[in-house]
């Protein structure tokens, strides 16, 4: 019992010694993958989604900061803006009835989604060198915007070492879940899809061991 006491000890001392923490703030590009379909056999409302504004703004905990594999422990909350252009579905019927190449979608109305995401990121990270990195990683999400949703998407993204108080990230993270359908008021009506983004970050540790 002692000996495994110890050996916890040895372990918990070695991972807070070599512990790094500081901002983490970034901005990006979205990217929903929706249901693009604009002909139906049933009448339904079709959405175009398009994120115009992503960014972020949290705080990193990094375990074995000094060590050729590493750990990432982000907890972020972030900011987008979607401008959605919701419109009546063509019938498939209708198909025959427009002449190739004049159909276009039908006049509807635009509006503008907040978006609002609270998640925590953990990543494995492995270094390439002193400056770059690369990493993989889970991204629990709870959206509190438009409404409340629950997402699990998974991350890649890549890293550089610019000095010991800044580093430079590019990350891409895809949603495993449809999200969008939770956007709307009612049933999804053809408002179905998953959301994902690129995100250039810049990582401000304040601790260095």
């Amino acid at each position: 019992m002692k000996n495994i006491l110890y050996i916890l000890l040895l372990i918990s001392t070695t991972v807070f010694a070599q512990t790094e923490h500081g901002l983490l703030v970034g901005g990006g590009v979205g990217f929903p993958r929706q249901d693009g379909s604009v002909y139906t056999p049933n009448p339904h409302y079709g959405y175009n989604n398009d994120i115009k504004v992503n960014g972020m703004l949290g705080y990193r905990v990094r375990f074995l900061s000094k060590q050729k594999s590493f750990f990432d422990l982000d907890a972020t909350v972030g900011f987008q803006g979607m401008q959605v252009y919701k419109y009546q579905a063509a019938l498939i019927g209708d198909i025959d009835k427009t002449p190739e190449g004049e159909y276009v979608i039908p006049p509807g109305e635009s509006f503008t989604d907040f978006i609002l995401p609270i998640s925590v990121a953990a990543s494995w990270n492995y270094r390439l060198s002193d400056k770059f990195h690369f990493g993989l990683g889970v991204v629990p999400t709870l959206y509190v915007q438009p409404k409340a949703v629950f997402d699990l998407s998974v991350i890649a993204k890549i890293g550089y070492r610019l000095s010991k108080r800044c580093e430079l990230g590019l990350s891409y993270q895809y949603g495993c879940l449809n999200t969008l359908k939770h956007f709307n008021d009612g049933p999804a009506l053809g408002r179905q899809g998953h959301l994902s983004d690129l995100m250039l970050s810049v990582y401000i540790p304040f601790t260095i061991k």
